[in-house]
């Protein structure tokens, strides 16, 4: 394991995946903790993917908001490009969907709100996340969300994504990105509801058994019934769900 990126002392290693790995370290200057986001040898060298790790600091380095994890520095040591970003303490909405915490529903909504919050704050400076799934969504220990990873955001209508190329996460994906159209916040808004749904629930609204099941889905059948699974969800609860899903995004809320 590296011991040292640029001028950041790594403490362990947080997390692998295909585009790299990160790591905790400390800023020697700051003396404070940060997350080092850092690119794969083969990742770094693919032009494009290397622009969408740079896109992911330059998107989110744009915004100041509570529940959007701030980004303090991007650089290159030693033929490794790395992001510097907040450390966070906690846990992503991933795992508590996988382990079934026991919440109330009051804390569940609470949270999903404060992703909405984080998510109207990046719309409103022309960025789309285009990746909103449980774990780009990280609860603290004090109770406050982040959303992290805008990986692939999208900056107003400039897009450095070819026609047609399919990104995020399969099961979050609105109608509008499976189809390969441009998308705007409204797709956003269609992940979140997928979020709610099963955060609420612990269960998929559109359950299958391989992807394009799942696809099909999700751009030709309403959602599962959530009252089956919680019969005791509000009304006026469920119709926000629902109208989060809805396929055509004019008819979705148009805003976070």
């Amino acid at each position: 394991m590296l011991t040292k990126l640029g001028k950041y002392q790594i403490k362990s290693e947080l997390g692998s995946g295909a585009m790299g790995v990160v790591y905790k370290a400390e800023d020697p200057r700051l003396g404070r903790p940060v997350a080092l986001k850092t690119m794969s040898a083969n990742v770094a060298g693919n032009p494009e993917l290397l622009k969408r790790f740079y896109r992911e600091a330059q998107s989110a380095g744009q915004l100041r908001h509570p529940n959007i994890v701030t980004i303090y520095d991007i650089d290159e040591a030693d033929g490794i490009p790395f992001i510097a970003m907040e450390f966070l303490e906690g846990e992503d909405v991933d795992k508590i969907i996988s382990a079934r915490k026991d919440l109330t529903v009051v804390k569940k909504l609470d949270i999903v709100i404060q992703a909405c919050k984080g998510l109207h704050h990046a719309h409103q400076h022309g960025i789309v996340h285009r990746d909103v799934k449980p774990a780009n969504i990280f609860l603290l220990t004090d109770g406050l969300v982040k959303i992290v990873d805008f990986g692939i955001a999208r900056i107003g209508a400039t897009s450095m994504t070819r026609t047609g190329m399919v990104l995020g996460t399969v099961m979050y994906m609105s109608p509008e990105q499976i189809r390969g159209q441009a998308v705007d916040p409204r797709s956003d808004i269609f992940s979140i509801g997928i979020i709610l749904y099963e955060i609420l629930t612990y269960q998929s609204p559109f359950p299958g058994r391989d992807v394009p099941g799942i696809l099909f889905k999700i751009l030709n059948e309403p959602p599962a019934s959530i009252t089956e699974v919680v019969p005791n969800c509000p009304p006026e609860l469920e119709k926000i769900i629902l109208r989060a899903l809805e396929k055509d995004r004019e008819q979705r809320y148009q805003t976070a």
